[in-house]
């Protein structure tokens, strides 16, 4: 009798699991890539120099990084928000009646 130690059995579909795994890596890959190219485009058309005024001073930057600090900046008091709401539901749900 032939043993199938080492070997890996068919999914239900029966195909070999390792080739959907491959199949995902090649998508994620792609996905990647595509992610990279829009990425550097956007950095390319975004790099002219504007001028940004603070409260005190202002200054000339790269357009990108204006968009880079909102989109963080955004995405900070997103978070800091979404904490507060769970913090504020778990707080009322353990209050005692």
């Amino acid at each position: 009798m032939a043993s199938s130690a080492g070997m890996s059995s068919p999914d239900p579909s029966g195909r070999a699991p390792r080739k959907k795994r491959d199949r995902r890596e090649l998508v994620r890959m792609g996905v990647a890539v595509v992610a990279l190219i829009l990425l550097v485009a956007f950095v390319l058309d975004n790099s002219n120099s504007v001028r940004v005024g603070f409260v005190f001073f202002s200054t000339r930057i790269s357009l990108i990084w204006v968009l880079l600090i909102a989109a963080f900046l955004g995405a900070l008091v997103d978070r800091l928000i979404i904490l507060l709401g769970q913090r504020r539901r778990k707080r009322t749900a353990t209050k005692p009646q």
